[in-house]
């Protein structure tokens, strides 16, 4: 009798012991999973029991017969097994197991948090991008009017009038001329039909007009005149000049084998002429290198 109540109170013993294993275990768990895999400072866990914690563990009498409770134990053992060999688990430490679990939880949460933060980059990166879409749209549509008010403008001096239409969706410029701003049957969209000087005196305006927009600090103009009439000749240089000394932060150079002599020379204005070329019809001589400039 004595032998048997040995066993009999060795075995309610490890029954406290596992009882309370299994509630320290699950106290862990819990602690863990709300916080981030980590036991908080300030808590602490028993983890060993003493004969007074044993002692407050009650025991019960089953109900049912021990074969039932051990039949029901061993499903469950063989389900666990089950979804083990499913997830392709081979860990059976459950407290390694505990570990791995939450030292994934980590790494999940910490990738989580980059991908919220690139999703908000993203986020305030495609406002940015419309925000800035909407101001070139506008500052794009700007510049499309004030090249149409300059190129009328410039064309008005020689009592012409004229019209850029920008087509934005076909990326395409096309000119509306009105030779005599006068004479509405003047008008014509197609440049080809206007005479060389005419051509280039539009082109002319086109030029300044867009160069209002610009902001190349130099602007150079090679043979602008060809082609003009004395008349819009003499406007087209008088208009390049006042522009230029208006646009004091750029600096024009105007190239031209017409005589610009006429204009008068100052602190804004200087013409550099070059010496007329040593030409040579015979095969073998010197042919020209290098101008040296007149002021």
């Amino acid at each position: 009798v004595k032998e048997i109540k040995a066993k009999v109170s060795d075995a309610l013993a490890g029954a406290r012991k596992m009882n309370f294993y299994y509630n320290r275990d699950l106290e862990i768990f819990k602690l863990k999973k709300d916080h981030g895999g980590e036991i908080p400072e300030g808590e602490e866990v028993e983890l060993e029991p003493t004969a007074e914690d044993l002692e407050k563990i009650e025991i019960f009498e089953p109900s049912r017969d021990p074969k039932h409770f051990k039949t029901k134990l061993q499903n469950k053992m063989r389900k666990i097994e089950q979804e083990k060999e499913r997830r392709n688990i081979s860990e059976s430490d459950p407290a390694v197991a505990r570990d791995k679990y939450f030292r994934a939880k980590r790494d999940l949460d910490s990738k989580m948090e980059q991908i919220n933060a690139i999703d908000r980059n993203c986020t305030s990166l495609r406002k940015d991008l419309r925000g800035r879409k909407e101001r070139w749209r506008a500052f794009r549509s700007h510049i499309a009017e004030m090249t149409n008010i300059g190129f009328d403008e410039f064309l008005n001096k020689k009592g012409s009038a004229g019209e850029v239409d920008f087509n934005h969706e076909t990326h395409e410029l096309n000119l509306i001329v009105q030779k005599d701003n006068m004479d509405g049957k003047s008008q014509t969209k197609d440049v080809k039909a206007l005479s060389g000087g005419e051509r280039s005196f539009v082109t002319i305006s086109l030029l300044l007009a867009i160069g209002e927009s610009l902001e190349t600090p130099f602007r150079v103009m090679d043979e602008f005149d060809v082609f003009l009439d004395p008349v819009a000749r003499k406007i087209a240089l008088q208009t390049l000049v006042k522009t230029a000394k208006a646009m004091e932060h750029r600096q024009f150079i105007f190239i031209t084998p017409q005589d610009v002599s006429s204009l008068p020379t100052g602190p804004k204005l200087r013409i550099f002429k070059m010496k007329a070329p040593a030409r040579s019809s015979n095969v073998g001589d010197a042919q020209q290198q290098t101008l040296d400039f007149e002021n």
